[in-house]
């Protein structure tokens, strides 16, 4: 569990054997707010959508919208209610881990 500082929660990264990000991506991550213009892309079959789009059509609540993006430099990896942007998950049998933002104290 890695607290994010000024965000009030932590994300957790645990060592997954699929859906996973690959380990290189996870060396420099980033909390960031969200700047708008972001792109999500849910599914590997799916089309990338806006992160506005993305957030509607799965009603994620407001106060999950307001938890920090996960960049690796200027790619999205990770977005709280939504998940692991498709564009990004590890290749088959890869070494890869999932993250998950747990809101609470610590921000």
């Amino acid at each position: 569990m890695h607290t994010v500082p000024g965000w009030g929660g932590s994300l957790r990264v645990s060592a997954v054997e699929a859906g996973g990000l690959p380990l290189e991506q996870l060396a420099n991550v980033e909390a960031r707010a969200r700047a708008g213009g972001e792109s999500f892309q849910f599914a590997a079959r799916s089309l990338p959508r806006s992160l506005k789009k993305q957030y509607q059509a799965r009603a994620v609540p407001a106060w999950q919208r307001a938890a920090p993006l996960f960049f690796a430099g200027e790619r999205l990896l990770f977005v709280p209610g939504l998940g692991t942007d498709a564009r990004c998950l590890a290749a088959p049998g890869a070494p890869q881990r999932m993250l998950a933002w747990e809101p609470g104290p610590g921000g």
